[in-house]
């Protein structure tokens, strides 16, 4: 009875903890600071291992630090644990584009349309991307 409380305990600590290192990757991010961002979104995934939003959240950092692949990554482990993420199916296409894989991203772009996003918008700011790529 004890051990049972206590973990569940434990685990609701974990969840407050990761929440705590959510929000302040969030902040650092915002302030500028994406070393110190990082640090803090690592640290709420190996306390949330199947949280959508915490690896979501890092593979938006990870793309304004210009990590492309690690970034795909975290987007497919929100998607993973969150098979209805619709931001994450957006910036996975996107990166998929600036990487030039272009079925991949069409892919990406129907699952995100399914979940309702703008498709006109989308398929725009797609052909902007891999113009760059060019």
């Amino acid at each position: 009875m004890i051990l049972r409380f206590l973990s569940g305990f434990y685990g609701g600590m974990k969840s407050l903890s990761s929440g705590f290192y959510l929000t302040w990757g969030m902040n650092y991010a915002r302030w500028g600071q994406p070393v110190k961002a990082l640090y803090y979104l690592n640290r709420a995934s190996k306390l949330n291992t199947k949280s959508a939003n915490i690896f979501y959240q890092r593979g938006l950092l990870l793309i304004a630090m210009g990590q492309i692949e690690p970034a795909v990554i975290d987007f497919n482990t929100a998607i993973e644990y969150d098979p209805n993420h619709m931001e994450a199916y957006l910036n996975r296409s996107m990166m998929h584009a600036l990487a030039g894989r272009s079925e991949e991203a069409r892919n990406d772009v129907e699952k995100a349309v399914a979940l309702g996003a703008d498709r006109p918008s989308l398929e725009s700011r797609i052909t902007e991307l891999q113009d760059q790529a060019e």
